[in-house]
């Protein structure tokens, strides 16, 4: 038989850049751009789209023409910006005197930072298929070339030492190919960051003006932090999320310090961190809906007497409606401890409210407790950030459960508490951030300040979750392995899936 042209004796084997990756095809690159930036565009299309729709049809409906269609269209913009954490300058007169509006209506923003979170979890999951698989190609490239390193020995090989080389131990696994979904996150940011310079320069003038050297900074935070939770979401804060770069430099650290990286269920304590932001979110939902509903006629009045129109009245309930969100922030921070202020530096809490400015007529506030110290049903809503750490230390013990049932390793016994305060960690962080988006400003005067002390919130939420979350993960995590040792993993509490 003749020898093959190309003697696989002297092939080498795939060599793997511990550091930077090579560059990637410009044909690759350029596709990767126009995903990116038209992913990021669509999300912030169809978010401006719902206020534009809304303003429209108001604006169709209304005797009114107002400034007319153009105009309308002007003021959805605005919305669609003071939805994310935008202050806009409001005319208050003949005078040409200018109010700032910075309270932002949650549910008009949350639609587009939805989108542009699912799409950067996209890219996340698409950019870890692509690393899975080629990882496995290079994997059988090596493995094919040191069989063939056997069948066709190199001049002067042994017997011997292609006996040794058949059976010697494999060679330490390369590191990851790097298919870093870096890239497509940042031209998701750029498409979005796109639409919203184009709404910022066409909102800067009408009854809301926005100024685009404001409104930029905002919106690249706003992107920043939804791409960073989408690719955190998709499983966790793991070492082969980071930039090559970024790794070999994690790697250096000593191992305490990589520790959260490198933990086999790195994703459970974001989920976790999610289930406890829940909970409280809910609660709070729940607390302002509890007493919107006591005092209901008060409401009721208060819109019949603000417009006379259907239209107005509608309008009336649309903002109530995008305010709903900033309510049960507001819930959960009242229910958490800090509270909240509803201007003039009052304080609304569960053991007082006081120092109450003269308030505008408007149908959310008549949700807000009577002035006097609080009560034991006021009391009872320290109920709520102790169900968010109960779901807290029940989802990191529910991990451990999972990986047993799964036959992945199973999270030694100080791990699963450990997984419980990384989601409480989390979780403060992210009421945080939550708490801040949800106050703003509406005016100089007394209403110069709204909505709960971000860093007071975020505290009170890590504190909670952890000390509630902790022990119940320590109990659960002994309970249920027990029982998985002893009965089967059927007898745990939820089926797991492989």
């Amino acid at each position: 038989m003749s020898r093959p042209l190309a003697d696989p004796g002297l092939l080498p084997l795939p060599a793997h850049d511990h550091g930077a990756d090579p560059p990637a095809p410009l044909g690759e690159r350029l596709r990767t751009a126009t995903a990116g930036v038209a992913g990021g565009a669509v999300a912030a299309g169809l978010g401006l789209g719902v206020p534009a729709v809304a303003v429209l049809a108001h604006w169709i409906v209304s005797a009114d023409p107002g400034a007319g269609p153009e105009g309308a269209l002007r003021t959805a913009a605005a919305l669609w910006l003071l939805g994310h954490g935008a202050e806009l300058l409001r005319t208050t007169g003949v005078d040409g005197g200018t109010a700032p509006v910075g309270l932002p209506p949650l549910l008009i923003g949350l639609l587009p930072v939805w989108l542009l979170y699912r799409s950067a979890q996209r890219a996340t999951d698409a950019a870890e298929q692509a690393e899975a698989a080629e990882a496995a190609a290079l994997a059988e490239a090596a493995l094919a070339v040191r069989v063939a390193r056997t069948e066709y020995p190199g001049p002067g090989e042994t017997a011997g030492a292609r006996h040794a080389a058949r059976h010697r131990a494999p060679a330490e696994p390369p590191p990851p190919p790097g298919h870093s979904a870096f890239p497509t996150l940042a031209w998701l940011c750029a498409g979005y960051l796109a639409v919203g310079l184009g709404a910022a320069l066409y909102a800067d003038e009408g009854p809301l003006r926005a100024e685009p050297a404001a409104v930029l900074p905002r919106l690249c935070a706003i992107c920043a932090v939804t791409v960073l939770c989408g690719t955190w979401a998709a499983g966790g804060l793991a070492e082969r999320r980071l930039p090559p770069g970024v790794r070999a430099a994690l790697r250096r650290l000593p191992r305490a310090l990589r520790a959260p990286f490198t933990y086999p269920e790195a994703g459970a304590g974001p989920r976790a961190a999610a289930r406890g932001v829940a909970v409280l979110l809910g609660g709070g939902a729940l607390l302002a809906a509890a007493s919107l509903a006591a005092d209901g006629i008060e409401a009721r009045d208060t819109l019949l007497a603000l417009d006379g129109t259907v239209p107005g009245r509608a309008s009336v309930l649309l903002l109530c409606l995008a305010l709903a969100p900033n309510a049960a922030v507001w819930g959960a921070a009242y229910a958490l401890g800090p509270g909240f202020t509803a201007g003039a530096g009052s304080t609304v809490t569960a053991l007082v409210a006081t120092g109450y400015p003269e308030l505008p007529a408007f149908p959310l506030l008549a949700a807000l407790p009577p002035e006097g110290p609080g009560s034991p049903l006021t009391w009872a809503a320290g109920a709520v950030p102790v169900a968010a750490g109960l779901a807290v230390g029940r989802r990191a013990a529910l991990a451990a459960y999972r990986a047993r049932a799964a036959g992945r390793p199973v999270p030694a016994w100080w791990q699963t508490p450990l997984t419980a305060l990384y989601g409480a960690l989390v979780c403060g962080l992210a009421m945080t951030l939550i708490a801040a988006a949800s106050g703003g400003t509406l005016g100089t005067g007394a209403l110069a300040r709204l909505g709960p002390d971000a860093w007071a919130t975020g505290a009170a939420a890590a504190a909670w979750t952890g000390a509630a979350g902790l022990p119940t993960a320590l109990v659960l995590h002994g309970w249920w392995l027990r029982r998985s040792r002893w009965r089967g993993p059927e007898s745990g509490p939820a089926p797991a899936t492989a």
